[in-house]
């Protein structure tokens, strides 16, 4: 039986560089040639160094042009365009710190299937730069954030600061921003704590005030853990844009 040629196949690995060289000289069929290499001659000696040349005199100033003609006048300008969002709410910001730390107790049984509102009994309101005509948005009596003084298509960012002390490692977090006009949410997961230790967190949640049920009803900040724990609510910043 004749025996096929060895050939490599088009993705084995090429052998090196220098082997393929080695190869190539030792083959008995290769001609005999010659090379020649040029190879430079000795570099001369350096010149001496011609003089610095002297710098010439300044040339004398020009006379002055002639005035050229006056320009066309401009188009008349046009009132720039309203920096209000499209909902014509005016943007500002307002925070409420707690001016009595309490714990809120957390955990699966608690609350509402593990919700818990986050509650600032007594707060310190910083309202300087509210928008024009707006009311509060915090309101301690109701605990519910407050949109009667926005507009209808407003959005507005809430940033939630809050200390929790977890009782177990591996505790899971999450915070809401809950409508109970119409049951709806905006949810964060803010992740599994490995270590039973207490955590100074924060969470900015967006929100839009899509209809006149949030408008008049508000949200209620919550919080949920599935292990035993307790959170205290430090300061609440809310942002109208």
């Amino acid at each position: 039986m004749a025996a096929s040629k060895s050939m490599d196949f088009p993705g084995a690995k090429k052998s090196s560089y220098a082997a393929q060289v080695e190869q190539s000289q030792a083959s008995p069929f290769q001609e005999s040639t010659l090379s020649f290499l040029p190879v430079p001659g000795p570099v001369g000696p350096q010149g001496p160094a011609g003089r610095d040349g002297k710098d010439g005199a300044i040339g004398p100033q020009g006379p002055e042009g002639k005035q050229g003609p006056r320009g066309e006048r401009g188009y008349s300008g046009k009132d720039g365009l309203s920096s209000l969002s499209s909902s014509g709410q005016q943007s500002g910001w307002a925070s409420y710190t707690s001016t009595k730390l309490s714990d809120i107790r957390l955990g699966a049984s608690q609350g509402f299937d593990g919700w818990v509102s986050l509650i600032m009994k007594s707060s310190k309101a910083f309202e300087t730069f509210l928008p024009s005509n707006t009311v509060s948005l915090w309101n301690t009596n109701t605990q519910l954030l407050n949109f009667k003084g926005l507009k209808v298509g407003s959005q507005v960012f809430i940033t939630y600061d809050f200390e929790l002390n977890t009782f177990n490692p591996n505790t899971e977090v999450w915070v809401r921003t809950f409508f109970p006009s119409s049951e709806d949410e905006v949810c964060h997961f803010l992740g599994s704590l490995k270590y039973q230790n207490s955590y100074k967190m924060s969470v900015t949640q967006q929100i839009f005030i899509k209809d006149e049920k949030i408008w008049a009803m508000g949200a209620i900040p919550q919080i949920r853990t599935d292990f035993d724990s307790t959170a205290i609510l430090n300061s609440i910043y809310v942002s109208v844009v």
